[in-house]
C-alpha cells in the first residue's frame, strides 16, 4: 500500500509541475485552430507558429512538432530563426528524439545562447553524454537562474545523472551543493543521488539512502533500497538470502526505466552468488536494453554449475550460448560431464544432436566415436552401430582405434562376437583385452577367456568388476573341468564375502554339475567388464 500511495503521490507531483496537457478539442485549443483554418495566407504562419507554442506549452509535443513541420515546409526562412530552431529542438528532446534536438541548435547564432544550451544540455542528458553536459551546463548558467527553483531543478538533476553515470563523483555532488528549493519528490531523487556519490563512505551513503526510501519517490525510493541492500550485504549486516528476500517482495512496484534495471541487476547478482543459475539469468535477461557480458556470464554458468542445471540453462536461453565451433565445444565438455556424472543417457542425447545436424566430415566421425561409446554404455548397442555405419571416415590412428573398439563392444552386445574379435584384431591394451575376451566368453570359447583374463586378475575382488574378472576365469576352467584352477582361485580369493564368494565355493565343489555351471554362468554375466569407453 506505501508504495502504491508514493506512485500517486509521484503522479500528482508531476501533475503540479508541469502544465496540463490539454485535448485539441478543449476551447483555447479549437478557437485557435478555427481561427488558423480562415485566417489569410499571409496570416497562417504566425497562426501556426502561436498554435505550436501553444501545443508545447501544454505538453502536447507530438502535435507541435506535425504544426512545426508544416510551417518549415511552408516559409523554409522562419525555419532557419533562432527562436524557431530552440522551439523545435525542446520538441525533439521531449519526443526522445535528442540527435534532431541536437542537430536543430548546431547554428553559430545559437552557440553561446543560455537558452539553446538549456536545451542542449537537456538534449545531451538524454543521451548521456558527459562532455556534451558539461559544456552546455558552463554556458547554461544564465536560463537556469532564471528558472523557478523547482524547473531548474529537472536541468540540474539531469546533469546529475549523468556525471554520476559516467563516474564523475565529484562533479555531481558539486551540482546537488548547489540545488535548492526542491519538491519533496525532487529532494527523494537528489538524497538517492547524494547516497550514489558517497559509495566510498558507507554510513554516509546508507543514511542518504534511507532517506530517499522515505521519500514520496517511488523511483527514488526503489533505486535506493536497492543500493542500500548491496551495502548491507557488503558489510556483512545482511545476509545474501536476507537480501533476496527484501528485493524480490519489491518485484512489482515500479516497471521499468533505471529503477527496475537495478533491481534485476541486484537481484541477478545476488541469486548468482547463491548457486541459483537459473534464476539469476532470469533477472538479467529481463534487463531492458541488455545486460552487459551476457553471454560471457552464461560461458561461464554453464561450464561451473552441475550439469542437469547447465542443461537446464541451455534449453531455457539458447540466445546467450556461444555459436558455431565455440557452441560444439562447450556441448561437448557438457556432455563429458553428464557422463561422469553418470547421466549417460542424457549425455549421448547431446552428441547425437551434434552428429545428426551439426557436425560434417571428419568432425562428425570423431565425434560420433564418443556417441558410439555412450550409447553402447547406455545400452543401445544397434544405435551405436547404425551411428558408426553413417559416419564413416578417415580417422588419426588413435581416434580409428577406439571406434573399432567401440563397434566390437556393440557387437558384443548385439550377439555378433565373432566380427567383434576381427575388429580387435592387432590392438593392443587392457580395454582391448577385455573385450576380446567377453567375445570369448560368448561365444563359450573358454580356453581364450581364461589365457584373456588370468593375466588380468586382481590381487583382491574390491569392485564388481573384478567379481567378474575372477568368476569368468572359474567358469571357464569348470567347463574345463580344472580342477586345480578352480582350488588355485579359491585360495588365492579365500577373503572374498557375498554372492561372489558363495557362487566360487559352489563352481569348487560341483565343478561339473550342469545345474550349478549354468546358475553362475547366467550370474557372472551381470558383472559386466565393458562399458563401451576405453577410457
Amino acid at each position: 500500500m506505501r508504495r502504491a500511495s508514493q506512485r500517486l503521490l509521484l503522479i500528482a507531483a508531476l501533475a503540479l509541475a508541469v502544465p496540463a496537457p490539454v485535448s485539441g478539442d478543449a476551447p483555447n485549443m479549437r478557437a485557435a485552430l478555427q481561427v488558423l483554418s480562415v485566417a489569410p495566407d499571409a496570416e497562417r504562419p504566425e497562426r501556426r507558429w502561436r498554435l505550436a507554442q501553444d501545443y508545447a506549452a501544454a505538453g502536447l509535443h507530438a502535435e507541435a512538432d506535425g504544426v512545426l513541420g508544416v510551417l518549415a515546409a511552408d516559409s523554409p526562412r522562419r525555419a532557419e530563426t533562432a527562436e524557431f530552431r530552440l522551439l523545435r529542438a525542446e520538441v525533439f528532446t521531449a519526443l526522445s528524439a535528442p540527435e534532431k534536438a541536437l542537430a536543430e541548435l548546431d547554428t553559430p547564432a545559437l552557440a553561446e545562447v543560455p537558452a539553446a544550451c538549456l536545451q542542449r544540455l537537456a538534449a545531451s542528458a538524454r543521451l548521456r553524454d558527459r562532455a556534451g553536459v558539461a559544456a552546455a551546463h558552463r554556458c547554461a548558467a544564465p536560463a537556469l537562474a532564471a528558472l523557478p527553483a523547482t524547473a531548474r531543478a529537472s536541468y540540474l538533476m539531469a546533469a546529475v545523472r549523468t556525471y554520476a553515470e559516467a563516474g564523475d563523483m565529484d562533479a555531481a555532488a558539486a551540482v546537488l551543493r548547489r540545488m535548492d528549493g526542491l519538491s519533496p519528490v525532487q529532494q527523494g531523487e537528489a538524497d538517492y543521488w547524494r547516497g550514489v556519490t558517497l559509495r566510498g563512505n558507507a554510513p554516509a551513503a546508507l543514511a542518504h539512502f534511507r532517506r530517499a526510501v522515505a521519500s514520496p519517490n517511488p523511483i527514488a525510493a526503489l533505486r535506493a533500497e536497492v543500493a542500500a541492500t548491496e551495502i548491507e550485504v557488503a558489510a556483512g549486516r545482511l545476509t545474501p538470502k536476507a537480501a533476496l528476500a527484501r528485493l524480490e517482495s519489491l518485484d512489482d512496484v515500479w516497471r521499468g526505466g533505471a529503477a527496475e534495471r537495478d533491481l534485476l541487476v541486484a537481484l541477478g547478482s545476488l541469486r548468482d552468488k547463491s548457486g541459483d543459475a537459473s534464476g539469476a539469468f532470469a533477472a538479467w535477461s529481463a534487463v531492458a536494453g541488455g545486460f552487459p557480458d551476457l553471454p560471457k556470464r552464461f560461458k561461464a554458468a554453464v561450464a561451473d554449475v552441475p550439469p542437469d542445471q547447465a542443461v537446464a540453462l541451455l534449453g531455457a536461453y539458447p540466445d546467450y550460448a556461444p555459436q558455431g565451433a565455440d557452441a560444439d565445444a562447450m556441448i561437448r565438455r557438457l556432455a563429458e560431464r553428464l557422463a561422469s556424472a553418470g547421466r549417460i543417457a542424457e549425455a549421448a542425447r547431446l552428441l547425437d544432436h551434434q552428429v545428426a545436424h551439426r557436425l560434417e566430415g571428419t568432425a562428425r566421425a570423431s565425434v560420433a566415436v564418443r556417441l558410439a561409446e555412450l550409447l553402447v554404455a547406455s545400452g543401445n548397442p544397434q544405435r551405436a552401430l547404425t551411428i558408426l555405419a553413417e559416419t564413416r571416415a578417415a580417422l588419426p590412428a588413435d581416434l580409428d582405434l577406439r571406434r573399432r573398439q567401440a563397434e566390437a563392444t556393440a557387437r558384443i552386445r548385439t550377439g555378433d562376437a565373432a566380427r567383434a574379435r576381427t575388429l580387435l584384431t592387432g590392438i593392443d591394451g587392457r580395454h582391448a583385452d577385455l573385450l576380446r575376451a567377453e567375445a570369448a566368453w560368448t561365444l563359450g570359447d573358454w580356453p581364450a577367456v581364461i589365457a584373456g583374463l588370468e593375466p588380468l586378475l586382481p590381487e583382491s575382488a574390491a569392485s564388481a568388476q573384478d567379481a567378474g574378472l575372477i568368476l569368468r576365469v572359474a567358469v571357464a576352467a569348470a567347463r574345463q573341468d580344472d580342477r586345480d584352477r578352480l582350488r588355485s582361485l579359491e585360495k588365492r580369493y579365500r577373503t572374498m564375502r557375498g554372492q561372489p564368494a558363495r557362487a566360487l565355493e559352489a563352481l569348487v565343489n560341483a565343478p561339473r554339475d550342469p545345474r550349478v555351471l549354468a546358475a553362475v554362468t547366467e550370474r557372472v554375466s551381470d558383472y559386466s567388464l565393458i562399458d563401451g569407453s576405453p577410457a
